[in-house]
């Protein structure tokens, strides 16, 4: 903890209340035991002070660290949808098995929660002394949480990150769910409200490959979790044949519907926490029967993005989260149906009509990526192995020596000295040489190839991690010169393609998901083909805020028609012509533009110089960098 993360000290007055003692401490902030003035009663605080964005000053207040301000206001912000999710949990009625919010204030210039004190332990410090637990023991806490989690449910919210620390064991014995920090929870207005965190170990598939998450998100997580109970670790990402021999101390009841939980396919598993309790032969609540209707819709939500892991919980109170933030879709209103023709209409005047050149039906065959700071040129990888020569039966040789480090590393000088390519080179572990990385087009491979092969013929050289940068020179010259001349260094984030060898064919979806590093900021996302033509993908009207908080998965593009006709905005068709495409990812700590870019589809001749002022007239740091990727018919 950063020295100048102090804690308040006992008996500093917030608000109403009194503080006592620290009950815990997360990357998000400070946790305390605080008395209540006029009700004469104990309440746990949670205070907002985030790690590597604020620190105390004079007066107990809380300022952004310098040039931290943009990041810290949105995240303070937003550290308050926690409380207004627990909130819609409280009605019509609170669940006692539940964490509740009694109160949200601000003061010290950040922002405090106020829930019930809970005097107990969590089941992960529980476990480091019991070690597992039987099935009896399981089942006390495991039915009063499916119960309140059916209560969350039906409330159109889920948790999204049930661990052994986010349950905590009161004194008396009975459960309760906390820390809601990465809850999804569904908003009058139809608007997807996001604090987007998953625990690797306890994440579903679809949290950490961008599926569609719902209920059956939560059953996977609290299957996991009774597996750890059980078993003293985590689950595998899939179960061997015959695991239940190992737990012959529980029934099979149990261990099949554990099992049925765990599916990594999400489809597989139960749909709702009324069909998983039928399962484990438990008749389920009024609550949970309430669930199956939100289960049966739930297919139908825009997607959901994801964030990093929180720290545990301490022994007495939900600890803050780690990482915080919220990402908001576009509404989707019961009358979307009747003006999905005309959204589509005014979809193809922006990228069709708008730069015909490109051949989008939605997308046009590309896919631009302004994004989180990037120190290195990264290239994509898709097989492009060039054709080999007809092979020749070599007389009888010794085995071929294999290249020295002075050897590769006078290739790698060599291979430095060709223009419009970037590549790494290196030794597998066959001791092949594989190349990594991007050449300006076919001609300068094969030449390449030709040259290495007439001087080292016994030398295997591999070549399926290479792309071409043709006809995109010229501007990835430019995008050098940026990146010279910024001053950023941040943690890279990371973008995949819904294609992994980045290859697309005609009426392909093109989906981009980019996982963000410690740092949050601004992203701008642009789409550039081989007309050098424009189309930025990010920011849009569809998704308008530019900002992205740390630790975020965020996901742009539709992966299917229903996506399509929900977000055409967002909707990214392969189609003619077809080629090497470019996306340029621009990250930022400020906003770069003061809006999305309107129209959104134009010339990069008129849109890079506009962007390039915008770079080098920026004080703060940023990077900028691209990948490749084809499309063919």
């Amino acid at each position: 903890m950063d020295d100048s993360i102090h804690p308040l000290i006992p008996g500093t007055r917030v608000h109403e209340f009194v503080i006592r003692n620290v009950l815990g401490r997360g990357g998000a902030g400070i946790v305390y035991a605080a008395d209540h003035e006029i009700l004469r009663e104990t309440f746990a605080i949670k205070e907002f002070l985030p790690n590597h964005l604020a620190h105390r000053v004079v007066g107990n207040r809380v300022a952004a660290l310098p040039g931290k301000a943009d990041v810290y206001d949105k995240l303070r912000n937003k550290f308050l949808e926690e409380g207004q999710t627990l909130m819609q949990l409280a009605h019509p009625y609170s669940h006692p098995n539940l964490v509740q919010v009694t109160d949200a204030f601000r003061e010290n210039d950040t922002v405090y929660l106020c829930m019930r004190f809970e005097r107990g332990q969590p089941l992960d410090e529980i476990l480091q002394v019991r070690g597992t637990l039987s099935e009896p023991e399981l089942k006390t806490w495991l039915m009063p949480l499916l119960d309140g989690l059916a209560h969350a449910h039906a409330c159109g919210v889920w948790h999204r990150d049930i661990k052994p620390s986010n349950i905590f064991i009161r004194e008396d014995g009975s459960p309760l769910l906390i820390d809601f920090g990465a809850a999804h929870r569904e908003r009058p207005d139809s608007a997807v409200s996001v604090i987007a965190q998953y625990t690797p170990s306890f994440a579903a598939s679809e949290q950490m490959c961008g599926g569609v998450q719902g209920p059956w998100t939560d059953i996977y997580a609290m299957a996991a979790t009774c597996f750890a109970v059980m078993s003293g670790f985590p689950p595998p990402q899939h179960l061997e044949p015959g695991w239940q021999t190992q737990y012959r101390h529980y029934s099979q009841s149990f261990l099949l519907a554990l099992e049925a939980g765990l599916q990594f396919n999400p489809k597989l598993r139960p749909q709702s926490v009324a069909e998983w309790l039928q399962q484990f032969n438990a008749a389920p609540s009024a609550n949970a029967a309430t669930v199956v209707t939100v289960a049966e819709t739930i297919h139908d939500l825009p997607t959901v993005f994801e964030m990093a892991n929180a720290p545990a919980s301490s022994a007495a109170a939900p600890a803050p989260s780690s990482s915080i933030a919220t990402v908001v879709e576009p509404p989707f209103t019961a009358g979307a149906a009747s003006s999905a023709a005309p959204s589509q209409s005014r979809r193809k005047l922006a990228l069709i009509g708008g730069s015909l050149a490109l051949g989008l039906t939605a997308l046009g065959g590309f896919a631009t990526y302004q994004w989180l700071k990037f120190n290195a040129l990264t290239a994509t990888a898709f097989s492009l192995a060039p054709e080999a020569p007809a092979p020749v039966s070599p007389l009888p040789t010794p085995a071929p020596a294999i290249p020295s480090l002075s050897f590769t590393e006078q290739l790698q000088q060599q291979l430095q000295q060709l223009d419009c390519a970037q590549i790494t080179l290196k030794q597998n572990a066959e001791q092949h040489i594989q190349l990594t990385g991007y050449l300006r087009d076919q001609a300068q491979l094969t030449t390449l190839i030709t040259q290495l092969n007439a001087r080292y013929p016994q030398l295997v050289i591999e070549t399926q991690a290479l792309t071409f940068a043709a006809p995109f020179c010229d501007l990835i010259t430019n995008v050098k010169q940026l990146n010279a001349e910024a001053t950023a260094d941040f943690t890279l984030p990371t973008i995949t393609f819904n294609r992994p060898e980045r290859i697309y064919h005609e009426q392909d979806y093109l989906v981009l998901t980019v996982n963000t590093g410690d740092v949050g900021g601004y992203l701008y996302v642009d789409f550039v083909d081989g007309n050098q033509e424009a189309v930025h993908l990010f920011p849009t009207v569809a998704m308008p805020e530019s900002f992205v908080a740390p630790n975020t998965q965020l996901i742009i593009g539709a992966r299917n028609k229903a996506e399509c006709r929900r977000q055409p905005d967002a909707c990214f068709m392969v189609s003619r012509p077809h080629g090497n495409n470019l996306i340029i990812a621009t990250w930022s700590e400020t906003p770069l533009f003061s809006r999305w870019r309107t129209p959104q589809a134009e010339p990069m001749d008129v849109y890079w110089p506009v962007f390039a002022a915008a770079m080098r007239n920026h004080q703060a740091p940023h990077r900028v960098n691209q990948y490749f990727f084809t499309t063919a018919p």
